[in-house]
């Protein structure tokens, strides 16, 4: 059962909304052009059992993430995080202090997207690894006997998130012969294939339509799957599409 939300909590989301009104809200749901939007989403997954300070904490950390992104990475394609704030407001419901925990989960998930974008050296073009899964797949899957329990936005994985960071940025800083410094103006494009927009736009879409994307990020009620070899399943996806870079 959705809530209704209060005005305070309308009014922060509806701001952060028109902040990011030139911000792509295209979703990779099927059937589907535009992703929901924030207040569609707030109020879709918290209930009337919802304490305000709780509420608040939601509003107000979706805000923030959705406008970090939108800043760290202005050319992002699909704006999808139904499962986010899904997953974040059951987690936070389990804990002694749910507005505290959504907070603070909020706030990394945000400045996350601060260290990884535009506004760093790391400076990669799209926040899809992270919303669809794919960074959290690949961390599971090299421990799974001790981190299979753990979500794709869970603080165990965020601090991994956070740590890997600032390493990439001490790579950059050093030049190095797979994260080196980049010219002015260009994003870091880590894989061998194709990040164009419209060759990512192709390649996503298809992996979800062979069901190879390792959350559904528009599904609140989706069930992350970190088992299968998805980043090579992803550049098998890109070689067939002709997305492949030649050295």
């Amino acid at each position: 059962m959705s809530a209704a939300l209060p005005q305070a909590a309308l009014s922060v989301l509806a701001e952060a909304e028109s902040m990011t009104a030139g911000w792509s809200h295209a979703t990779l749901e099927p059937g589907r052009a535009r992703a929901r939007g924030l207040l569609e989403v707030c109020a879709s997954v918290l209930t009337p059992d919802d304490d305000p300070a709780t509420v608040m904490a939601l509003a107000r950390g979706l805000a923030d993430i959705y406008t970090a992104q939108a800043r760290s990475f202005p050319d992002n394609l699909f704006a999808d995080c139904d499962y986010m704030a899904a997953s974040l407001i059951r987690r936070a419901r389990a804990a002694e202090d749910p507005a505290g925990h959504l907070g603070e989960a909020c706030a990394q998930i945000a400045r996350l997207q601060r260290l990884y974008g535009r506004e760093t050296t790391i400076c990669f073009r799209y926040v899809h690894d992270f919303v669809y899964g794919y960074d959290w797949a690949k961390w599971v899957a090299r421990e799974p006997d001790t981190r299979a329990g753990v979500l794709p936005y869970d603080r165990e994985f965020l601090a991994h998130m956070e740590e890997r960071a600032h390493e990439l940025l001490a790579l950059i800083r050093s030049d190095d012969s797979v994260y080196p410094t980049l010219p002015k103006g260009q994003e870091r494009n880590a894989f061998p294939f194709s990040r164009e927009p419209a060759d990512e736009a192709a390649l996503h879409r298809a992996l979800v339509q062979r069901g190879e994307l390792p959350v559904a990020a528009w599904d609140a009620d989706a069930r992350p799957a970190w088992d299968r070899p998805y980043a090579a399943l992803r550049v098998a996806q890109a070689e067939r599409l002709g997305l492949t870079l030649r050295a």
